[in-house]
């Protein structure tokens, strides 16, 4: 998945971007726009990981709960000491202790305080040598993880689509091809950029000649849901990786898409309790209004590529200097 967000093309993120301005598309795709990734964001990166990709959420991440020490001092010394390789114990402690306080008394007084000070934040410590190897994440966000993965389970459509039954995540062979967190390399049609999708689940049931295009989406609350989804513009996103599927069945799979019957739906999931999961299904209107703005927006873009100005829109370097409102 790294890999993929390395790979300078053009997504739907970035069509955002290139809506905000050019220059701000190019800085971003250039590395020069470095922005703090939202709480809000890093909460969908971890459901996302927990239910699509289990076994790699195992490799990032791991729980855990511990009290955070409240003085400098104190925090000096824990990591000092989690982090020290040489040496015994007690010298660890006695050592930590001195970096951490300013103080005269014996090193057997020294190790006395400090052994106490060990006991009294020991998962403090334990996190400190943990961190550098995963992420830790407290038990509270492991009950919500949890409850996420157990409400879908319980909700008849979300486990129809999220779950097979025969092959729980994957189950590919010539009747069935189900994947997650499939990533599509694609050129636009006509204009030759190269663009990039990353597919949430993808279920081709090659028998019933059926495609099915899961995302998954957190949200805050379950009644605003609709509202940020036109903010977020889900439909364009949606759109753009219809667009993706059907240059990989025409490249990859090496089939016509329009063969089959495509169902888009969308499983939505609280990132809060108490934990709400509903599926809405994606109408062609609404994925028409997506592939509108697609093919509005890339003329522009593909513009600004072949020119390589940045600064200011088409509009002004065609006109004289202004902007059309």
């Amino acid at each position: 998945m790294k890999d993929y967000y390395k790979e300078p093309r053009i997504s739907n993120s970035s069509l955002s971007y290139f809506q905000i301005s050019p220059r701000y598309y190019k800085d971003k795709l250039d590395g020069i726009v470095d922005e703090v990734t939202p709480s809000y964001f890093l909460k969908g990166q971890q459901t996302h990981m927990y239910i699509l990709e289990p076994l790699e959420f195992d490799n990032f991440y791991t729980f855990f709960d511990y009290d955070t020490p409240k003085s400098s001092q104190q925090k000096e010394f824990y990591k000092t000491y989690a982090r020290k390789r040489k040496g015994t114990k007690d010298e660890k402690l006695i050592e930590a202790y001195k970096k951490a306080y300013t103080t005269k008394e014996s090193d057997e007084k020294i190790l006395e305080k400090a052994t106490t000070l060990a006991k009294d934040y020991q998962n403090y410590i334990k996190y400190i040598k943990l961190s550098p190897v995963k992420e830790v994440l407290s038990n509270s966000v492991q009950n919500i993880l949890s409850a996420t993965k157990s409400k879908i389970l319980d909700h008849k459509k979300a486990k129809e689509l999220m779950y097979n039954e025969t092959n729980e995540l994957f189950g590919n062979n010539d009747k069935l091809f189900v994947q997650n967190e499939l990533a599509i390399y694609w050129e636009y049609p006509g204009l030759n950029l190269p663009c990039k999708s990353m597919l949430d689940r993808l279920i081709i049931d090659h028998e019933k000649k059926e495609i099915y295009m899961v995302d998954l989406k957190t949200t805050s609350h379950m009644s605003e849901f609709k509202d940020k989804a036109k903010e977020y513009k889900y439909h364009r996103q949606l759109a753009f990786y219809w667009m993706a599927l059907e240059w990989y069945f025409k490249n990859e799979l090496k089939l016509d898409s329009k063969e089959y019957t495509a169902y888009t739906y969308i499983v939505a999931v609280t990132s809060r309790e108490p934990v709400e999961v509903k599926v809405f299904k994606v109408m062609e209107p609404t994925l028409n209004d997506g592939f509108k703005e697609i093919e509005e927006l890339m003329p522009l873009l593909k513009w600004h590529y072949d020119n390589d100005q940045w600064d200011y829109t088409k509009s002004y370097y065609e006109g004289a200097g202004f902007e059309i409102f």
